[in-house]
């Protein structure tokens, strides 16, 4: 380690150098120690390519031989070289790390709105259908989430394909991906418009549907779509039912609405014919009712009150409801805004459902006066009783 009276020595030799005021020995000496001393080289390339003090005369670089010259100046860029590689590491590993923390951010804020408002378009759009398993990935400023669709006929849920939501930042879309790349529509629902028919004029709408299931086996299943002559409450709907059909013998998967747009969608002839992406309602099964259970048959005004609540949500999400929605309902905007005004005016009514159950036991509803149209879905083998134990396994 050298002291300040050796380096003030040194930092004159190094001038009288450049001056030229050394003998051949000292310069000799000079270029050695230069040489061995990395720092006393770097001095010396300080020297040689800085601007002089003022009043100094500019000192001869040539003084040094033309390797020698050639070495400090090397060193020079490989020092230079070095110090950018190490900027420029550290600047993008700050973009890199700030892109992570973005993009875990971004991830957290979409997952949890994208998720529910894709599960939630689902199954107020899908007559008979519903979300089921799901899962996800997320990369960077990407992300996707599918979610099983599942069908229930009789007492089994059975998957009908899957759907896909991605987003790529703040863009969102989604598509739902069908067995068999097409979903065979076959529930239709009649809304009641102010026009009054008589059960002849909407016999062919229910006559067919009637005829089917009297041929068919005792020993099957089947999905039916019914529609109203008027919207009704949930409470009004169960009394309706349970006039033909024992509550053991039957489920109500889903449930049509009028949410003011229906009529206006469409010019009205007297029967005006409403299926997927087109008729909204619930899946009753898939509301969030809170932490206690509710009654099989019962506590209409929370089943209503938990369906306000999520068109609420739809509604507060209304950029992400209609990117989502328009991918699921055939580009169409889902409207969900007035939709949810009219129904916080006038309430949730009822004017169709899809039910399932033996077959016989639905053609009970046959003799229901106030059904105006029947539509008959899948039809399965007898699977009314529940097995111990059952389960799917996916591959995706």
């Amino acid at each position: 380690m050298t002291n300040k009276f050796d380096e003030d020595s040194r930092e004159r030799m190094l001038l009288a150098y450049l001056r030229g005021e050394l003998d051949e020995q000292d310069v000799r000496n000079l270029r050695n120690e230069v040489t061995d001393d990395e720092e006393y080289a770097e001095r010396l390339e300080h020297l040689l390519l800085g601007v002089p003090d003022k009043g100094q005369e500019t000192p001869a670089p040539f003084s040094l031989t033309e390797k020698q010259q050639r070495a400090i100046l090397t060193r020079g860029k490989w020092k230079m070289r070095f110090t950018n590689s190490a900027f420029t590491f550290v600047i993008f590993f700050l973009i890199g790390a700030l892109l992570l923390l973005v993009n875990g951010w971004v991830g957290m804020w979409v997952y949890k709105d994208q998720f529910k408002v894709t599960e939630d378009i689902i199954n107020f759009t899908q007559p008979g259908v519903s979300t089921g398993s799901s899962g996800s990935q997320v990369g960077l400023l990407y992300g996707q989430i599918q979610m099983e669709l599942r069908e229930q006929v009789g007492a089994e849920q059975q998957n009908v394909g899957y759907v896909e939501s991605t987003n790529f930042l703040w863009s969102v879309r989604a598509e739902p991906k069908w067995a068999n790349g097409v979903r065979e529509t076959k529930l239709f629902f009649r809304y009641p418009t102010d026009e009054a028919m008589t059960r002849e004029e909407t016999a062919y709408l229910r006559t067919p549907a009637w005829n089917t299931m009297k041929k068919l086996h005792e020993g099957t299943v089947s999905q039916l779509a019914i529609s109203f002559d008027r919207p009704m409450t949930y409470v009004d709907y169960i009394k309706l039912i349970s006039k033909h059909i024992p509550e053991y013998n039957v489920d109500t998967l889903w449930f049509a609405v009028d949410t003011g747009v229906e009529a206006k969608e469409r010019e009205q002839d007297g029967n005006l014919l409403l299926s997927a992406g087109d008729v909204w309602g619930y899946a009753e099964s898939r509301l969030d009712y809170g932490n206690a259970p509710i009654q099989v048959n019962g506590e209409g005004d929370r089943r209503a009150a938990a369906y306000l609540a999520e068109m609420k949500y739809l509604s507060e999400h209304g950029r992400l409801a209609r990117e989502i929605g328009r991918g699921i309902l055939s580009h169409s905007d889902p409207k969900v805004e007035e939709r949810y005004a009219y129904l916080k005016e006038k309430g949730v009514r009822i004017y169709g459902a899809v039910v399932t159950g033996p077959t016989k036991e639905l053609l009970k509803l046959e003799a229901e006066k106030a059904i105006t149209a029947a539509f008959l879905g899948k039809v399965d083998w007898w699977n009314w009783e529940r097995p111990a134990a059952s389960g799917t396994q996916l591959n995706w």
